[in-house]
């Protein structure tokens, strides 16, 4: 009984349709389960900012009781102007070195650093195996 020929080029080019064809089916999974999973994390760190949100009000309250009770006590010593005077002074005080803190640091912070040098590495060592080593060190100025 004789085999049926089959002809090579044609089924190489089928095998290589089907694997293009899965890896584009593999990456839009990876992107869907991505899409997923940020709509998630994205509801988790609502719901806790929400929680977070109701803790610091309740807090700041309670921090505003204690703050006139220690006016009102000093209020004896010192008046009731000079009092609420001092305690809005310190609380200036303190805020604006806080907030100058949080300027300085927000000035040194790098916002994806690490995303952006890691993408970066990435193209780089996809470049090389493309193009070969000595295209990339073509492209690489020289000091």
């Amino acid at each position: 009984m004789a085999m049926p020929r089959v002809n090579d080029g044609d089924g190489f080019i089928a095998l290589v349709r089907e694997t293009a064809d899965g890896l584009g089916r593999l990456i839009a999974d990876h992107i869907k389960l991505a899409r997923v999973e940020m709509v998630a994390d994205a509801k988790e760190a609502s719901r806790r900012m929400g929680l977070l949100a109701a803790a610091g009000t309740v807090i700041g309250v309670g921090h505003l009781f204690v703050w006139v009770a220690v006016a009102l006590a000093l209020r004896k010593a010192i008046g009731a102007p000079l009092a609420f005077l001092a305690v809005g002074g310190l609380h200036v005080v303190v805020g604006g070195i806080v907030l100058l803190m949080l300027v300085r640091r927000m000035r040194r912070a790098r916002v994806l650093n690490q995303t952006v040098s890691e993408v970066g590495r990435t193209v780089t060592a996809l470049r090389a195996q493309v193009t070969g080593p000595e295209v990339d060190r073509a492209a690489t100025p020289s000091p």
